[in-house]
Protein backbone atom coordinates (compact mmCIF):
# COMPACT_ATOMS: atom_id res chain seq x y z
CA UNK A 1 0.00 0.00 0.00
CA UNK A 2 0.90 3.06 -0.11
CA UNK A 3 -0.35 7.23 -0.30
CA UNK A 4 0.37 9.84 -2.72
CA UNK A 5 -0.46 13.51 -1.32
CA UNK A 6 -0.44 16.75 -3.15
CA UNK A 7 -0.73 20.27 -2.64
CA UNK A 8 -1.44 22.36 -5.28
CA UNK A 9 -2.30 26.52 -5.38
CA UNK A 10 -5.44 26.09 -8.40
CA UNK A 11 -5.62 29.59 -9.23
CA UNK A 12 -9.26 31.13 -10.03
CA UNK A 13 -10.54 27.70 -9.40
CA UNK A 14 -14.05 28.79 -8.12
CA UNK A 15 -14.35 30.20 -12.09
CA UNK A 16 -14.52 26.55 -13.22
CA UNK A 17 -17.09 25.35 -11.71
CA UNK A 18 -21.03 25.10 -13.57
CA UNK A 19 -21.98 26.03 -17.18
CA UNK A 20 -21.88 28.15 -19.86
CA UNK A 21 -17.91 28.81 -19.33
CA UNK A 22 -16.20 30.58 -21.74
CA UNK A 23 -14.06 28.91 -24.34
CA UNK A 24 -10.97 29.84 -22.52
CA UNK A 25 -12.21 28.74 -18.55
CA UNK A 26 -13.57 25.49 -20.13
CA UNK A 27 -10.12 24.66 -21.61
CA UNK A 28 -8.66 25.89 -18.08
CA UNK A 29 -10.89 23.70 -16.55
CA UNK A 30 -9.79 20.78 -19.04
CA UNK A 31 -6.18 21.69 -18.07
CA UNK A 32 -6.72 21.27 -14.42
CA UNK A 33 -8.28 18.14 -14.57
CA UNK A 34 -5.36 17.28 -16.69
CA UNK A 35 -2.82 17.94 -13.99
CA UNK A 36 -4.50 16.62 -11.38
CA UNK A 37 -5.42 12.79 -13.12
CA UNK A 38 -1.83 13.11 -14.18
CA UNK A 39 -0.16 13.16 -10.87
CA UNK A 40 -3.29 10.94 -9.32
CA UNK A 41 -2.59 11.91 -6.03
CA UNK A 42 -5.02 9.85 -3.15
CA UNK A 43 -4.84 12.72 -0.93
CA UNK A 44 -4.97 16.07 -2.93
CA UNK A 45 -4.71 19.32 -0.48
CA UNK A 46 -6.10 22.03 -2.84
CA UNK A 47 -5.23 26.01 -1.92
CA UNK A 48 -7.10 28.69 -3.55
CA UNK A 49 -9.84 26.51 -3.75
CA UNK A 50 -13.71 27.58 -3.25
CA UNK A 51 -15.35 29.01 -0.70
CA UNK A 52 -18.10 26.90 0.89
CA UNK A 53 -18.94 23.08 0.79
CA UNK A 54 -21.06 23.83 -1.93
CA UNK A 55 -18.76 25.22 -3.71
CA UNK A 56 -16.39 22.55 -3.34
CA UNK A 57 -18.58 19.92 -4.07
CA UNK A 58 -19.45 21.43 -7.16
CA UNK A 59 -15.54 21.68 -8.02
CA UNK A 60 -15.39 17.36 -7.32
CA UNK A 61 -18.27 17.32 -10.36
CA UNK A 62 -17.66 19.48 -12.57
CA UNK A 63 -13.90 19.11 -12.79
CA UNK A 64 -13.01 16.44 -11.41
CA UNK A 65 -16.08 13.77 -12.13
CA UNK A 66 -16.26 12.73 -8.69
CA UNK A 67 -12.90 10.64 -9.15
CA UNK A 68 -11.99 12.88 -6.14
CA UNK A 69 -14.24 13.49 -3.50
CA UNK A 70 -14.03 16.79 -0.73
CA UNK A 71 -14.05 15.77 3.34
CA UNK A 72 -16.25 17.82 4.53
CA UNK A 73 -16.80 18.48 8.77
CA UNK A 74 -19.89 16.02 10.07
CA UNK A 75 -23.00 16.76 8.74
CA UNK A 76 -25.16 19.05 11.21
CA UNK A 77 -28.74 20.34 10.58
CA UNK A 78 -27.18 23.74 10.56
CA UNK A 79 -27.72 26.45 7.72
CA UNK A 80 -25.12 26.18 4.83
CA UNK A 81 -23.77 29.23 5.62
CA UNK A 82 -23.33 28.58 9.86
CA UNK A 83 -21.19 25.33 8.34
CA UNK A 84 -18.93 26.94 6.26
CA UNK A 85 -18.03 29.29 9.45
CA UNK A 86 -17.24 26.11 11.07
CA UNK A 87 -14.02 26.06 9.33
CA UNK A 88 -12.74 29.53 10.09
CA UNK A 89 -11.20 29.79 6.75
CA UNK A 90 -11.73 34.00 5.13
CA UNK A 91 -11.90 35.35 2.17
CA UNK A 92 -12.25 33.15 -1.01
CA UNK A 93 -9.23 31.34 -1.30
CA UNK A 94 -9.88 28.07 0.63
CA UNK A 95 -8.11 25.50 1.52
CA UNK A 96 -10.02 21.77 1.05
CA UNK A 97 -8.72 18.02 1.30
CA UNK A 98 -10.05 15.81 -1.73
CA UNK A 99 -9.28 12.23 -1.97
CA UNK A 100 -9.58 8.99 -4.05
CA UNK A 101 -13.24 7.73 -3.66
CA UNK A 102 -12.18 4.61 -2.41
CA UNK A 103 -9.98 6.09 0.57
CA UNK A 104 -12.90 8.62 1.38
CA UNK A 105 -14.19 6.41 4.03
CA UNK A 106 -11.28 6.46 6.22
CA UNK A 107 -10.99 10.07 6.34
CA UNK A 108 -12.03 12.72 8.29
CA UNK A 109 -11.76 16.48 8.98
CA UNK A 110 -10.92 17.67 12.41
CA UNK A 111 -12.74 20.38 13.86
CA UNK A 112 -10.52 23.79 13.78
CA UNK A 113 -12.15 24.37 17.65
CA UNK A 114 -9.67 20.99 18.42
CA UNK A 115 -6.39 23.11 16.96
CA UNK A 116 -7.32 26.04 19.17
CA UNK A 117 -8.57 24.00 22.24
CA UNK A 118 -4.59 22.69 22.06
CA UNK A 119 -2.82 26.05 21.44
CA UNK A 120 -5.02 27.49 23.80
CA UNK A 121 -5.90 30.44 21.90
CA UNK A 122 -7.73 31.88 18.13
CA UNK A 123 -5.64 35.03 18.28
CA UNK A 124 -1.94 35.50 20.00
CA UNK A 125 -0.30 38.42 21.11
CA UNK A 126 2.60 39.99 18.23
CA UNK A 127 5.54 42.84 19.21
CA UNK A 128 6.86 43.80 16.18
CA UNK A 129 11.08 44.55 15.90
CA UNK A 130 11.95 47.34 18.50
CA UNK A 131 8.30 48.03 20.02
CA UNK A 132 6.74 47.29 23.16
CA UNK A 133 3.02 47.98 22.14
CA UNK A 134 1.04 44.76 21.51
CA UNK A 135 -0.53 43.80 18.62
CA UNK A 136 -2.42 40.34 18.28
CA UNK A 137 -2.66 38.08 14.59
CA UNK A 138 -4.41 35.15 13.84
CA UNK A 139 -5.14 32.80 10.95
CA UNK A 140 -6.97 34.48 8.28
CA UNK A 141 -6.91 30.90 6.36
CA UNK A 142 -7.30 28.64 9.08
CA UNK A 143 -5.10 25.28 8.96
CA UNK A 144 -7.18 22.04 7.86
CA UNK A 145 -6.45 19.42 9.44
CA UNK A 146 -7.32 15.79 7.62
CA UNK A 147 -7.11 12.54 9.87
CA UNK A 148 -6.57 9.41 7.57
CA UNK A 149 -6.67 5.60 9.04
CA UNK A 150 -3.84 3.93 7.83
CA UNK A 151 -4.29 -0.08 8.70
CA UNK A 152 -5.86 1.28 12.96
CA UNK A 153 -3.62 4.01 12.92
CA UNK A 154 -3.69 7.78 12.22
CA UNK A 155 -2.21 10.10 9.70
CA UNK A 156 -2.27 13.63 10.46
CA UNK A 157 -2.39 15.86 7.50
CA UNK A 158 -2.40 19.53 7.96
CA UNK A 159 -3.11 21.61 5.19
CA UNK A 160 -2.06 25.08 5.33
CA UNK A 161 -1.51 28.59 3.43
CA UNK A 162 -0.12 31.67 4.71
CA UNK A 163 -1.51 34.94 4.33
CA UNK A 164 0.65 37.26 2.28
CA UNK A 165 -0.12 41.09 2.55
CA UNK A 166 0.51 42.99 -0.90
CA UNK A 167 2.95 45.95 0.52
CA UNK A 168 1.20 49.43 -1.52
CA UNK A 169 4.03 51.09 0.06
CA UNK A 170 5.82 53.42 -2.34
CA UNK A 171 9.37 51.38 -2.43
CA UNK A 172 12.25 53.50 -3.50
CA UNK A 173 13.03 56.74 -1.76
CA UNK A 174 15.63 58.05 -5.00
CA UNK A 175 14.96 58.02 -8.71
CA UNK A 176 18.72 55.54 -8.58
CA UNK A 177 16.37 53.49 -6.56
CA UNK A 178 18.54 52.12 -4.32
CA UNK A 179 17.33 53.71 -0.82
CA UNK A 180 14.01 51.81 0.14
CA UNK A 181 11.49 54.57 1.73
CA UNK A 182 10.60 53.68 5.82
CA UNK A 183 7.53 52.75 5.17
CA UNK A 184 7.78 49.98 2.42
CA UNK A 185 10.36 48.67 4.65
CA UNK A 186 8.49 48.72 7.85
CA UNK A 187 4.82 46.98 6.17
CA UNK A 188 7.48 44.19 4.83
CA UNK A 189 8.65 43.62 7.95
CA UNK A 190 5.53 43.53 10.17
CA UNK A 191 4.17 40.53 7.16
CA UNK A 192 7.10 38.80 7.32
CA UNK A 193 6.62 39.04 11.26
CA UNK A 194 3.16 37.75 10.61
CA UNK A 195 3.81 35.09 9.00
CA UNK A 196 6.31 34.06 11.59
CA UNK A 197 4.05 34.16 13.97
CA UNK A 198 1.27 32.17 12.08
CA UNK A 199 4.32 29.55 11.24
CA UNK A 200 4.94 29.51 15.46
CA UNK A 201 1.61 28.80 16.20
CA UNK A 202 1.33 25.76 13.87
CA UNK A 203 4.51 24.46 15.25
CA UNK A 204 2.95 24.92 18.85
CA UNK A 205 0.02 22.79 17.68
CA UNK A 206 2.43 20.15 16.43
CA UNK A 207 3.93 20.10 20.49
CA UNK A 208 1.02 19.74 21.39
CA UNK A 209 0.49 16.71 19.61
CA UNK A 210 3.73 15.23 20.69
CA UNK A 211 2.12 15.87 24.48
CA UNK A 212 -0.46 13.62 23.35
CA UNK A 213 1.10 10.75 21.53
CA UNK A 214 4.60 9.72 22.24
CA UNK A 215 5.20 10.07 18.25
CA UNK A 216 2.34 11.45 16.01
CA UNK A 217 2.72 10.46 12.17
CA UNK A 218 2.43 13.63 10.84
CA UNK A 219 2.73 15.74 7.70
CA UNK A 220 2.68 19.84 7.13
CA UNK A 221 1.92 20.83 3.49
CA UNK A 222 1.07 24.02 1.52
CA UNK A 223 1.55 27.50 0.58
CA UNK A 224 4.29 29.18 3.04
CA UNK A 225 4.25 32.57 0.93
CA UNK A 226 8.38 32.57 2.29
CA UNK A 227 10.32 32.63 -0.51
CA UNK A 228 13.50 30.16 -1.10
CA UNK A 229 16.05 30.45 2.26
CA UNK A 230 16.82 33.95 3.83
CA UNK A 231 15.89 36.59 1.18
CA UNK A 232 16.21 40.15 1.06
CA UNK A 233 14.34 41.15 4.33
CA UNK A 234 15.55 37.83 6.67
CA UNK A 235 19.08 38.94 5.41
CA UNK A 236 19.41 41.64 6.26
CA UNK A 237 16.43 42.54 9.49
CA UNK A 238 15.02 39.15 10.24
CA UNK A 239 18.02 36.94 10.69
CA UNK A 240 15.63 33.25 10.54
CA UNK A 241 13.59 31.80 7.50
CA UNK A 242 10.51 30.68 7.71
CA UNK A 243 10.20 27.00 7.38
CA UNK A 244 12.60 27.10 10.35
CA UNK A 245 9.93 27.65 12.00
CA UNK A 246 7.56 24.97 11.17
CA UNK A 247 10.13 22.43 11.22
CA UNK A 248 10.97 22.71 15.25
CA UNK A 249 13.98 22.48 17.24
CA UNK A 250 16.91 20.17 15.82
CA UNK A 251 17.64 19.52 18.98
CA UNK A 252 14.74 17.83 19.99
CA UNK A 253 15.32 15.34 17.45
CA UNK A 254 12.20 12.90 18.18
CA UNK A 255 9.75 16.34 17.40
CA UNK A 256 11.90 17.77 14.20
CA UNK A 257 10.36 17.45 10.28
CA UNK A 258 12.30 16.79 7.71
CA UNK A 259 11.33 18.41 4.52
CA UNK A 260 10.24 16.17 1.85
CA UNK A 261 12.05 17.72 -1.10
CA UNK A 262 15.75 17.60 0.92
CA UNK A 263 17.12 15.04 -1.15
CA UNK A 264 15.37 16.62 -4.50
CA UNK A 265 18.17 18.04 -6.95
CA UNK A 266 18.52 21.66 -6.22
CA UNK A 267 17.82 22.94 -9.59
CA UNK A 268 14.47 21.77 -10.04
CA UNK A 269 13.62 22.97 -6.35
CA UNK A 270 10.88 25.77 -7.36
CA UNK A 271 7.30 26.03 -7.26
CA UNK A 272 7.21 29.34 -8.64
CA UNK A 273 8.64 32.06 -10.40
CA UNK A 274 8.15 36.20 -9.77
CA UNK A 275 9.51 39.31 -10.51
CA UNK A 276 11.55 40.89 -8.15
CA UNK A 277 10.93 44.78 -7.77
CA UNK A 278 13.32 45.00 -5.28
CA UNK A 279 16.44 43.09 -6.54
CA UNK A 280 15.21 43.61 -10.09
CA UNK A 281 15.43 39.79 -11.24
CA UNK A 282 12.95 38.74 -13.79
CA UNK A 283 10.71 35.61 -12.86
CA UNK A 284 12.35 33.85 -15.34
CA UNK A 285 15.31 34.12 -13.24
CA UNK A 286 13.85 33.71 -10.06
CA UNK A 287 12.72 30.39 -9.15
CA UNK A 288 11.42 30.34 -5.63
CA UNK A 289 10.48 27.26 -3.24
CA UNK A 290 7.48 28.98 -1.09
CA UNK A 291 5.50 25.22 -1.20
CA UNK A 292 6.64 23.04 1.49
CA UNK A 293 5.58 19.35 2.48
CA UNK A 294 7.45 18.45 5.83
CA UNK A 295 6.90 15.37 7.92
CA UNK A 296 7.22 13.72 11.70
CA UNK A 297 10.02 11.11 12.72
CA UNK A 298 7.69 8.42 12.67
CA UNK A 299 7.29 8.53 8.84
CA UNK A 300 11.25 7.90 8.68
CA UNK A 301 12.20 6.10 11.48
CA UNK A 302 9.40 3.36 10.69
CA UNK A 303 7.08 3.90 13.61
CA UNK A 304 4.23 4.05 11.24
CA UNK A 305 2.97 1.46 8.72
CA UNK A 306 3.94 3.52 5.66
CA UNK A 307 7.23 5.43 5.19
CA UNK A 308 9.13 8.13 3.57
CA UNK A 309 11.81 6.68 1.55
CA UNK A 310 14.70 8.37 0.04
CA UNK A 311 13.02 10.45 -3.26
CA UNK A 312 9.69 10.45 -2.03
CA UNK A 313 9.37 14.10 -2.49
CA UNK A 314 8.67 15.41 -6.23
CA UNK A 315 7.43 18.62 -7.74
CA UNK A 316 5.54 17.93 -10.34
CA UNK A 317 7.11 19.65 -13.52
CA UNK A 318 6.33 17.33 -15.88
CA UNK A 319 2.61 17.46 -14.98
CA UNK A 320 2.28 20.71 -15.04
CA UNK A 321 4.25 21.25 -18.39
CA UNK A 322 2.51 18.81 -20.30
CA UNK A 323 -0.46 20.20 -19.25
CA UNK A 324 0.05 23.44 -20.11
CA UNK A 325 1.61 23.11 -23.11
CA UNK A 326 0.02 25.41 -25.86
CA UNK A 327 -2.01 27.51 -23.53
CA UNK A 328 -2.91 31.37 -23.36
CA UNK A 329 -2.27 33.25 -20.54
CA UNK A 330 -5.84 33.19 -19.51
CA UNK A 331 -5.87 29.57 -19.91
CA UNK A 332 -3.04 28.49 -17.54
CA UNK A 333 -3.86 26.03 -14.77
CA UNK A 334 -1.78 28.11 -11.81
CA UNK A 335 1.40 30.23 -11.05
CA UNK A 336 1.90 27.28 -8.22
CA UNK A 337 3.67 24.14 -9.15
CA UNK A 338 2.26 20.87 -7.60
CA UNK A 339 4.14 19.01 -5.32
CA UNK A 340 4.22 15.34 -4.32
CA UNK A 341 5.01 13.07 -1.40
CA UNK A 342 4.62 9.32 -1.35
CA UNK A 343 4.69 7.06 2.00
CA UNK A 344 4.40 3.43 1.23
Amino acid sequence: MSLKITSWNVEHSQRLIGTGLSNTYADRRDRVAQTIRDIDPDIFCMLEAPKGETEITGFAQDVLNNEWLPVLLPPSSDSQKIRDKAYKLKGTQWIWFLVKADLHSRCRLQSPMVWQDLVGRSKWDVYYWGKDSESNHSHYRHPQVLIVDVDGKELEVIGQHMKSKINKNRLWANPDKTIMTDEYRDEALKARVKLATEARNIRRYIDARFNQSVSPAMVVLGDANDGIGQDYFEERYMFFDLIGNLQGNVMQAERFFNHALFDFPQHLRWTAKYDNKITGKKARDNPLLIDHIIMSQALVRGQFPLQAKPGSGIIEHAAFDRANAGATKNAHTSDHRPLSLTIS
